[in-house]
């Protein structure tokens, strides 16, 4: 009875299952079936759709011939809701580009390496007694100046400065003595008839007279107030004797004097330029017939202070001295010996400031032996003064 009524219990389990599979799979065929036909209605809006348009463009077509595919309109670009910030355009896009014409097509008789004479100031200038510290410094680190005991208060300090300073002016008075004899000895060799002066010796000789000039009014200053020299450093360089200077008061006083000399090339360009076209017929300028010398002996490096007459001699005694070293110059074949330094210094001499820190010195010595060629080209009528200031007026042209 037992297992009777078991059977009879698992075989209703079974039916209703089955029962409930099939309840659920016909509720599965009528939806699918109402999908189907939900699919069938809008297959038939589309295939409408498409009859219309191409019975449409069938039409279009039977009027207008067939397009080449670069003249089809381009397909629209998607429009953002949030587009992001627009974009300014550049001005070398914006604006068009002057036609550049290059170094090649001008042709420059000043060789063509030449940089720009636009001088870069800085913005802040140091005060004259941070650069009275800093020239200190230098000549410390440098061993020209005994370095303080480590363990020195301020004013031992200070008294110890002040005191290696006064020792560095008495040995530069004893070396002026020093050059005094050596000039003497060599002006005497060449009277007895011994060797050839040389460039180097007559460069000595002449910075030993420039130094004797200035020998009593800088011993009045060392005597009356030594702390003014680091002033008249900065302010009136030409005070100082060559001997009596420290290592950055020289640097410093190069650097400004060729400054000056780059702004007196870039703020008088038109009257270089005005002299250059009056005289490029005759090739040589006289120096009675300037007008305005004070812009050549800027140029030059020579005081511009003075009557006219002061500064047409001023300017002629420089350039007869630079005519005299040029011929040095030309026999020790154009300065192969000399230094960067002494490179730069003669350059700047003949009113040549116009390199860079990154020349090289085959650079520099080109550019003295293009002013060594030029000069040496003596026109009819022109003399070594006459010559080198027309030359002088092509190198203030920019020509």
């Amino acid at each position: 009875m037992l297992r009777f009524t078991g059977k009879n219990v698992a075989v209703n389990s079974v039916i209703q299952s089955r029962q409930l599979h099939l309840v659920l799979s016909g509720q599965r065929l009528a939806s699918g079936r109402l999908q189907l036909s939900h699919y069938a209605r809008v297959g038939r809006k589309v295939s409408a759709r498409s009859a219309s348009t191409s019975t449409s463009s069938n039409d279009k077509s039977s009027h207008t011939p067939n397009l080449p595919p670069s003249a089809v309109s381009p397909r629209k670009h998607r429009v953002e809701l949030k587009p992001g910030p627009l974009k300014r355009p550049s001005p070398s896009s914006a604006t068009p580009k002057p036609h550049s014409t290059s170094l090649k097509q001008i042709q420059h008789s000043f060789p063509a390496f030449r940089p720009s004479t636009t001088s870069s100031t800085p913005d802040s200038v140091p005060s004259a007694i941070e650069l009275a510290k800093q020239d200190i410094a230098d000549a410390t680190a440098q061993g020209v100046l005994r370095p303080a005991p480590h363990d020195a208060g301020t004013i031992k300090r200070f008294t110890h400065q002040a005191f290696e300073l006064l020792k560095f002016y008495f040995r530069g008075l004893k070396a002026i003595n020093t050059h005094r004899k050596q000039a003497a000895a060599i002006r005497s060799r060449i009277a007895t008839g011994g060797a050839a002066l040389s460039r180097a010796e007559s460069r000595f000789i002449k910075t030993f007279q420039q130094d004797a000039l200035k020998l009593i009014p800088f011993v009045i200053v060392v005597l009356v107030m030594e702390e003014l020299i680091p002033f008249i450093a900065l302010y009136v360089p030409r005070m100082l004797p060559s001997t009596c200077v420290l290592p950055g008061q020289r640097d410093r006083i190069s650097a400004k004097a060729r400054n000056n000399q780059q702004l007196v090339l870039t703020g008088n360009w038109r009257l270089f330029d005005l002299l250059r076209k009056e005289s490029e017929s005759s090739g040589f300028i006289p120096t009675l017939s300037l007008k305005n010398p004070g812009a050549l002996c800027g140029v030059v490096g020579i005081s511009a202070w003075g009557p006219l007459q002061l500064l047409q001699w001023r300017l002629q005694r420089h350039l007869q001295n630079i005519a005299s070293d040029d011929k040095m110059l030309k026999q020790e074949v154009y300065g192969r010996d000399l230094t960067l330094p002494e490179l730069k210094e003669a350059l700047q001499e003949r009113g040549m400031p116009m390199f860079s820190e990154t020349n090289s010195a085959d650079e520099l010595r080109a550019q003295l032996k293009w002013w060594i060629d030029m000069t040496e080209t003596m026109p009819e009528g022109a003399d070594a003064v006459s010559r080198r200031l027309f030359v002088l007026s092509i190198i203030g042209s920019h020509k």
